[in-house]
């Protein structure tokens, strides 16, 4: 194991005195070439310099194979600069996940920002295969489980041997530029779970939207956090800007009238080269106004001289209120703070909901009339083959025609108004949404399938945007139970629900 280094990027943003800036690599696909001199080029003059305490570095983006973010971070982490990994779970079970977080700390790559990461997309032969054995809020645990435990679970193979404990930086992200109320709401109650779950740091999606920015800050404070927030400020190119007006990048808004802009500047001598840094300065120095603890740095087409003069511009304008020059809204934005106040108490729930929760209720509720009787069956279909045949017939049976159900053996359909995410989110995520979603539509099957957690949202009780609090995260499914009767592993303790008892 190397020897432990100092965590430049920990010590500056635990620091509330420092201004924390991080700036973003991406690793193409291969182990060398002309982009990754570039980047290594770019860190050595970044140490120089010393602004920069860290660099993030991303896990394939996009959806697209990559140099792993490790062997990276391996090579800024040996220039004396921090590396921030970013750890995305769209191509690792939880086997590999754990296996990767103890490769980490053998190498001292401490510092790490956890995600679910964009759809896997064309690889070798083709369409990659989505995993997401874990979602965000899960593998926080998982760290905080390895941050404070040192014995494995009961039952698991090698658990007479102790774990270390690894002191991992960990944090997450937000979105905080969601058009929608339901797109909205849900990514505030992720981030407070994701929150409770022991993220130490929030680094926001990127965006244009000055009151956005605002917001996420606002509702840290409204809620007591003491946690530091980083200021996602993106430098594209007008190339890339026409993408993302386009929509092409999950979860990213880029509005009309900044595109608008670029294209008016692109006229100029320089191809609107300094504007665009000029822009991203102003940004930095609203950001630093509003309170945002440091800002996550990334571009396209940025060598260190210009990322030195955006640096110094921002510097120069920090004395100066520049939030309105950058401010760049798209239409019909729902605002957390203004918006939600004219936003009725009691949203009216749908008929089928009401069903269904009322059947939940007084079957699968210790309380409810027909409990006991279920009860009863249930633990008499488990101990005659046959029975337990025609028991779990009869359910995968009205659930696939009531659900779409998948017999994934752990049913969470009342913790998502009734919807099933097995069939219906292609990350199957169960404790809220991802950060993918565009104007209500899923990442996935953009402007065709509404995102499954918006959905859920016009169907249930919660989350609302009048009581933002963290929502207990759901622990992964237990793989062993899939093609099982989730009523029988219910009643007889062996789903999430008889899991959670037992810890």
């Amino acid at each position: 194991m190397s020897q432990p280094s100092t965590n430049i990027f920990r010590e500056s943003l635990v620091n509330k005195q420092e201004f924390t800036i991080t700036y973003e690599l991406v690793p193409g696909r291969g182990s060398g070439g002309k982009k990754l001199d570039k980047i290594l080029e770019l860190a050595e003059n970044a140490k120089d310099d010393g602004r920069i305490k860290a660099f993030s570095i991303t896990d394939n983006p996009g959806g697209h194979p990559a140099l792993a973010p490790t062997s990276l971070g391996l090579d800024i982490q040996a220039m004396g600069i921090s590396p921030l990994l970013h750890f995305s779970l769209k191509d690792k079970n939880r086997n590999m996940a754990e296996s990767q977080l103890f490769e980490c700390h053998r190498h001292d790559l401490l510092n790490l920002l956890v995600l679910g990461g964009d759809y896997p997309r064309y690889g070798y032969h083709g369409q990659a295969m989505p995993v997401f054995d874990l979602d965000s809020t899960q593998l926080l645990s998982l760290i905080d489980h390895l941050r404070h435990h040192s014995a494995v679970e009961k039952g698991a193979p090698g658990q007479a041997m102790d774990l270390p404990r690894i002191d991992f930086f960990a944090g997450c992200v937000v979105s905080p530029f969601k058009t929608l109320e339901s797109e909205q709401v849900w990514q505030y109650v992720k981030l407070l779970t994701k929150i409770q779950c022991g993220a130490q740091f929030v680094i926001s999606q990127l965006g244009y939207d000055m009151i956005k920015y605002d917001e996420l800050i606002r509702l840290t404070r409204d809620q007591h956090l003491d946690i530091p927030i980083i200021a996602n400020v993106f430098v594209p190119s007008l190339i890339v800007a026409r993408v993302m007006n386009k929509g092409r990048v999950p979860g990213v808004i880029l509005p009309d009238k900044l595109l608008q802009h670029m294209e008016d500047e692109a006229q100029s001598r320089d191809k609107g080269e300094e504007a665009r840094l000029l822009r991203a300065a102003k940004m930095i120095a609203a950001l630093r106004e509003m309170g945002y603890a440091g800002i996550h740095l990334g571009g396209n087409n940025l060598d260190f001289d210009k990322i030195s003069f955006l640096l110094d511009k921002a510097e120069e304008f920090n004395r100066k209120g520049q939030r309105e020059e950058v401010h760049f809204p798209e239409p019909f934005t729902w605002y957390l703070h203004e918006d939600c106040r004219r936003t009725p108490k009691k949203r009216k729930l749908p008929f089928l909901f009401s069903v269904n929760d009322l059947v939940h209720r007084q079957v699968f509720n210790k309380t409810g009339i027909l409990f006991p009787i279920a009860k009863k069956i249930s633990l008499a279909a488990m101990k005659n083959q046959c029975f337990n045949r025609l028991y779990t017939m009869f359910e995968h049976l009205c659930k696939k025609l009531l659900f779409h159900c998948r017999m994934c053996g752990d049913c969470t359909l009342a913790e998502s108004a009734y919807l099933c995410p097995q069939s219906g989110c292609p990350k199957r995520m169960v404790n809220g949404p991802c950060g993918g979603s565009l104007n209500g539509f899923c990442e996935v099957y953009p402007n065709q399938r509404l995102c499954f957690w918006v959905r859920s949202y016009h169907r249930g009780r919660e989350p609302d945007c009048h009581d933002l609090h963290a929502l207990k995260s759901l622990p992964p499914k237990d793989w062993s139970l899939d093609r099982t009767s989730s009523w029988l592993n219910y009643f007889s303790g062996k789903d999430h629900h008889g899991r959670k008892n037992q810890h």
